[in-house]
């Protein structure tokens, strides 16, 4: 008998690994289907050994992130695309080694529910935590239309285009996240290295520490001192924000102000602009009532002061105005996507222009924080660079001054 080790998904998406003894590789592989198992790999290894940590599959998380809900969508979309039946291309979804496996765990719980009887929308509306409303909602409306191809496709492109915004932000911010950690541990160093390396020189020579030296010594034997003080003017602190973020009234006066912040309020702007005119351009596209398409849209966007004015203007159109009305009296819209909403709506073209709308302000988005970051990037740089070498300088300065204390 020979020894094998595998890797393999069992029926829940879950990864596993262990070790079979088989006749050959073909009736191991047949064995581990037989027990319900989806091989990922089979090899021949000696007796008792296990996977190697290396080999394990590693962050797989609990949650459906946004990055996971667009690698399931562009996977189903494909599948589907090429005519597969729902529950087959949910069944190799399931399988793929590539994905994440809270994605396959997910998609084998789905296609359960399918072959079960569930409509794909009903499988996905009861696990709202990974599926948002608007989601599971669009895929409703293509099953019932029959288009649940083109459905998930601009499902697909939805997220992709998100996810595409938000990964470019991310990156952009690595180079200044990487300045501030290394000036915090040079700021750490010059406090806990230098500072009681340079200090007893001073006391030793019977001279006055330099003021700058002093102000740093003072904080630092205040922070040692008092350290239960400190602590809790943090845990204070930390209080204050959870409760800020928690309570609606004070978020929603906070997205307001930011909306009149300048730099800030520009892009925030321009993010919901986009935000609300593709989810809501997708969702009017694959036949949701405007009135659902517009709740559903109130409720993607995250700037409360954007929300209410969608979710007020769900009260405006059911009583017969058109969209552009109550966006145009909300006053915070920019001009230029309401006249196109205005006359896309005179010319019965509102999808197409909303559309144009959201490629308009994606790419003002992104011009806005390239040109936003490479000012930041040199600027934060320099002040980095001012903080950290006057700390340097301080302390060079009054070791210099020691010795000339020592000097005949």
């Amino acid at each position: 008998m020979q020894h094998f080790r595998y890797r393999a998904y069992d029926k829940r998406g879950k990864l596993t690994d262990g070790a079979i003894q088989s006749a050959s590789r073909a009736t191991a592989l047949a064995h581990l289907h037989a027990n319900g198992l989806f091989p990922l790999d089979v090899v021949e290894a000696a007796p008792g050994s296990t996977m190697r940590w290396w080999e394990r599959e590693a962050f797989g998380g609990t949650t459906m992130s946004a990055a996971r809900l667009t690698l399931l969508t562009r996977e189903l979309s494909t599948l589907v695309k090429a005519e597969l039946p729902v529950d087959e291309a949910l069944r190799i979804v399931a399988v793929q080694p590539l994905l994440p496996a809270r994605v396959r765990q997910i998609a084998t719980e789905i296609h359960d529910d399918v072959r079960g009887g569930a409509s794909l929308a009903a499988a996905l509306a009861k696990r709202k935590p990974s599926f948002p409303d608007y989601y599971w909602r669009l895929i409703q409306a293509g099953e019932t239309s029959g288009s649940l191809a083109d459905t998930l496709e601009d499902l697909a492109t939805l997220l992709e285009r998100a996810e595409e915004a938000r990964a470019k932000l991310v990156s952009a911010l690595v180079y200044p996240a990487v300045l501030l950690v290394a000036a915090c541990a040079a700021i750490t160093v010059v406090m806990t290295v230098l500072l009681p390396t340079v200090v007893p020189l001073f006391k030793d020579a019977g001279a006055k520490l330099p003021a700058a030296l002093q102000f740093l010594v003072d904080v630092r034997e205040f922070a040692s001192a008092q350290w239960p003080v400190v602590l809790a003017a943090f845990a204070a602190f930390f209080a204050l924000v959870v409760t800020i973020i928690q309570n609606e009234a004070a978020r929603g006066a906070i997205d307001r102000i930011l909306l009149r912040v300048p730099i800030i309020g520009g892009l925030i702007v321009a993010r919901e602009t986009a935000r609300f005119s593709r989810t809501f351009s997708t969702m009017s596209r694959n036949g949701l009532p405007i009135l659902d398409s517009l709740r559903l849209t109130g409720n993607v966007l995250r700037n409360r002061a954007f929300k209410k004015a969608i979710l007020d203007a769900v009260e405006r159109v059911k009583s017969g105005d058109r969209l552009a009305q109550p966006l145009i009296q909300s006053g915070i819209f920019p001009e230029l996507a309401l006249r196109l909403i205005t006359v896309g709506e005179q010319t019965g073209q509102t999808e197409v222009m909303l559309m144009r709308v959201a490629t308009i302000f994606e790419t003002a988005l992104q011009r806005q924080i390239s040109q936003l970051l490479t000012l930041l990037t040199p600027l934060l740089t320099l002040v980095i660079g001012a903080t950290v070498g006057g700390l340097i300088l301080t302390v060079m300065n009054a070791i210099l001054s020691v010795n000339d204390l020592a000097s005949p």
